[in-house]
């Protein structure tokens, strides 16, 4: 996320963000729904956050929270929280690139 923003700005933008993932996954008119919970969310986000720090790929990016930051996040639902392995989307590539 965007260091130049204020702690309360962070805060709404991880707050839409969670919205936003929520909307596509785990509300009840889910477009794909997965079922999963905000919170998970929420420790999704900070694994791909963690992820990006951590590799520092000029290709794995946070995108201010558009649909491939949303897609990333589904995956490491997927990977690490126990969803359903049929959503997994292959966006996390570069995660299995740096295991080899």
């Amino acid at each position: 996320m965007n260091s130049g923003q204020s702690s309360t700005e962070l805060n709404d933008m991880l707050t839409q963000f969670t919205e936003y993932v929520y909307s596509f996954y785990g509300a009840p008119d889910a477009l794909y729904p997965m079922g999963v919970t905000k919170a998970d969310i929420l420790g999704a986000t900070y694994d791909y956050l963690h992820a990006i720090t951590t590799l520092n790929h000029e290709r794995f990016t946070w995108g201010d929270g558009d649909s491939l930051d949303r897609e990333r996040v589904r995956d490491f639902l997927v990977r690490n929280y126990g969803y359903s392995k049929d959503f997994d989307g292959g966006s996390l590539w570069v995660l299995d690139q740096e295991a080899e």
